[in-house]
């Protein structure tokens, strides 16, 4: 595989041309990206290891890369030469005027770069060398006396730093095995392993016994940066992608160790078979991330890039063969974009408007893929070998480490169910909230996180989005049940003294149902006690990518027939499905049982998933174009009463089948509405539907504001997978059920 990661390099160096810079006073540096300090210095240490491994390459194929090796080796040198002249211990600067280090992710890019200084370590003049040296060890003095190591769990506390803890720890580590003259190697040594033990740290570490790194774990644990379940609260949601990062600075070290031959520290693998195990569970077959959580950046970026080196050290440490699979995918879909740009860019074409509003920006995500896919070139054989004389402090026998199957964690309110037909997760505390996911395991293309299948209620303000009031749930065999409440708000307003105001109450009830197919999205909208404007209301909002990885096409079908529908240049408009069903490319149906007479196929007219919406910066266009199914559809200003009910729906979603299996479930109304429930002021929803397992099963909710007797007719005993109890029908046929408010409630009926 290590030829297809140097192939994808040799088509990058044409594509990297028109972002590198030669300085005009001092023709011996040149600088990938924008060079100025923070994020365009790592830009340009992540370039540099690309044409540092390309130039060292054996299989280097300089026709293809249109250079000869010597010119990408002296490319290679003049970025690095950049890099150590514009730190606080060189001679120059950054394109900004300031000289960059010293800071608490200065080692980022320093870790991120290092595999390139090793490929072309034979090439450094002495005084590369020892500026090398000067940068490392003062980098290193930085953190022993400036970096404090600190742990929590919540990222509004400021203390959740699982990422920095482990690339400065691993940086410290790195310098002593380097440089084990230097007077502090020691201490390098010694604060090395605190900061990783508390990277991948969890709160029973606290008395943990187990003795690493020389002393036992309690005796270094400062503070807990993960739930036990391993779940990461960083940047403030459940964050998949910085698990992914924390990894793959463990990767980046790990083989910084193996191909010199000798055994990292024992630290350094802390809890990471644990947390592989979590996110080998929140990734597809091909590679792409499972974000249960959401993302709040651009797609198919970063996080995602750097599973790359993850990949790598689970098969070097575990012989994981599942792997070479999501290796092997990840790389085609590389190619596949590529393909599309045409102009040997990463991400010209989706990427195209950030480009130009941010060079900076984009930059760094060129930069990010082309590091990645120089460490899969310098270490995939190093990691295919399956013998190794190195002795593993952690691992006793090489395995493969299954993923999680089903997984939950109370703080998020996540939930996620991995079966052979469907992936199914929902998340409370997302990054864009909340959100859930109901798709055939084999279908990445087809997934999207932006507030999916809870609805899009739009008010006035420049941005709009959910807060989260309260949450509860509970996971059960083959799936899991989960409600909640949030408040809809709006900020941005074009009002002098009022920029922000809360404009609804959203409650849903999501259902995966034990059937390896259906899942079940209740929910119930309504504006505040007092009269509110929005400019647009979709019920459902399910999310359907319909860009680059799918070939720009989407196949939905209905009663009518087939709709093809073009994606990504297709005009703005909302496309009406005259039909009580829909079928998304034989892959995954749909059906609303109540509350929308039809379907719609929103069609946003240009790519609008990126960055998370923010009054702080609004781009011109985001990196995703997806086609938005909902039901009802409003748009354009509208005067809502107060109390008045916005949203008011069930669906069935039906993972794996295809359009001939939805058609005939719609017609013969195999889901249908349970009426006749209770009170509660008529806020008691019921559905009754039949599961792929041929099993019927009752979805019930409370969208009241207190406890209600729900009365269901019941010809015989139900199974309640959540409570794993039984309820039996009293002499007249009927159970009645105590439902909390806004609590939902699944039964088995047959």
């Amino acid at each position: 595989m290590k030829t297809e990661y140097i192939r994808l390099l040799e088509r990058w160096l044409k594509g990297a041309a028109p972002y590198l810079y030669t300085s005009s006073d001092r023709p011996d540096l040149a600088c990938y990206g924008t060079g100025d300090n923070g994020w365009g210095v790592q830009t340009n240490q992540k370039a540099f290891a690309a044409y540092a491994v390309l130039a060292s390459a054996k299989q280097l194929n300089t026709d293809a890369a249109g250079m000869s090796r010597e010119r990408i080796l002296d490319t290679a040198l003049r970025l690095l030469r950049f890099s150590l002249q514009s730190h606080v211990e060189g001679g120059y600067r950054c394109a900004d005027g300031t000289r960059w280090g010293h800071t608490w992710i200065s080692a980022l890019g320093l870790e991120r770069m290092m595999h390139g200084v090793e490929a072309i370590s034979d090439h450094l003049n002495e005084e590369d060398q020892a500026l090398l040296r000067k940068m490392l060890i003062s980098e290193s003095d930085w953190i022993v006396d400036h970096y404090d190591i600190v742990g929590g769990l919540y990222n509004k506390d400021g203390r959740n730093k699982p990422e920095s803890n482990l690339w400065n720890g691993a940086l410290l580590h790195r310098t002593a095995m380097m440089y084990p003259d230097c007077p502090r190697a020691d201490l390098y040594q010694e604060k090395g392993s605190g900061l990783l033990i508390n990277a991948v740290s969890v709160p029973s570490d606290a008395e943990s016994k187990k003795i690493v790194d020389g002393r036992p774990v309690s005796e270094r644990f400062v503070g807990a940066n993960f739930f036990e379940s391993m779940a990461l609260n960083h940047h403030g949601y459940l964050n998949i992608g910085y698990m992914v990062i924390c990894l793959s600075n463990a990767a980046m070290l790990h083989f910084a160790y193996k191909v010199r031959g000798i055994a990292a520290p024992a630290s350094l693998y802390h809890h990471v078979k644990e947390l592989w195990q979590l996110v080998k569970g929140c990734t597809f077959p091909d590679g792409r991330l499972i974000r249960i959580g959401g993302d709040t950046r651009a797609r198919y970026t970063y996080c995602q890039e750097y599973l790359v080196p993850v990949w790598l050290m689970a098969r070097d440490l575990y012989g994981d063969d599942a792997c070479d699979g999501m290796e092997q995918g990840w790389l085609d879909t590389i190619k596949r974009e590529m393909d599309v740009n045409g102009d040997g860019t990463f991400l010209s074409k989706r990427g195209g408007a950030l480009a130009e509003t941010s060079p900076l920006y984009y930059t760094r995500l060129e930069s990010d893929r082309a590091a990645v896919l120089s460490m899969g070139a310098a270490w995939g054989e190093l990691a295919d070998s399956k013998a190794t004389s190195l002795e593993l402090p952690t691992i006793n026998a090489r395995e493969t480490i299954e993923p999680v199957i089903a997984w939950r964690d109370e703080y998020h309110g996540a939930y996620l169910h991995r079966s052979q037909n469907r992936i199914a997760s929902w998340v409370w505390e997302s990054a864009e909230k909340p959100q859930g996911l109901c798709l055939p395991p084999d279908a990445s293309h087809m997934a999207e996180w932006r507030e999916n299948l809870a609805g899009r209620i739009s008010g006035l303000g420049k941005v709009s989005g959910q807060r989260l009031e309260a949450h509860a749930g509970r996971s059960f065999e083959g799936g899991f049940l989960t409600w909640g409440s949030t408040t809809v708000y709006t900020e941005g307003l074009m009002a002098e003294g009022k920029d922000r105001e809360d404009i609804a109450r959203n409650q849903l009830v999501c259902v995966a149902l034990p059937d390896d197919t259906g899942m079940v999205v209740l929910q119930h909208a309504r504006a505040l006690d007092r009269r509110v404007f929005v400019q647009a209301v979709k019920g459902l909002q399910l999310l359907i990518p319909n860009d680059v990885y799918n070939d720009n096409h989407r196949r939905y079908y209905y009663d009518g027939g087939v709709h093809p529908l073009h994606g990504y240049g297709a005009t703005k408009d909302a496309v009406a499905m005259e039909s009580s069903w829909l079928n998304v490319d034989d892959r995954l149906g749909v059906i609303p049982v109540y509350g929308s007479e039809r379907l719609y196929v929103d069609r946003p007219g240009q790519r609008q998933i990126g960055l998370k919406h923010s009054l702080r910066f609004e781009e011109r266009e985001g990196t995703l174009y997806a086609d938005e199914i909902c039901g009802p559809l409003r748009q354009g200003l509208c005067s809502l009463e107060p109390n008045e009910t916005i949203l008011d729906t069930g669906y069935v979603l039906q993972a794996g089948k295809p359009h001939s299996y939805t058609a005939r479930y719609a017609a013969e109304r195999s889901a249908r509405v349970l009426s006749g429930l209770g009170s509660s002021r008529g806020l008691i929803r019921g559905m009754e539907l039949l599961g792929a397992d041929g099993l019927r099963y009752a979805v019930l909710a409370n969208f009241g504001g207190e406890t209600a007797k729900v009365s269901l007719p019941l010809e015989e005993v139900a199974w309640d997978p959540a409570e794993e109890r039984y309820w039996n029908p009293d002499v007249l046929g009927r159970v009645e059920l105590p439902l909390g408010a806004g609590e939902g409630k699944l039964l088995r009926l047959k």
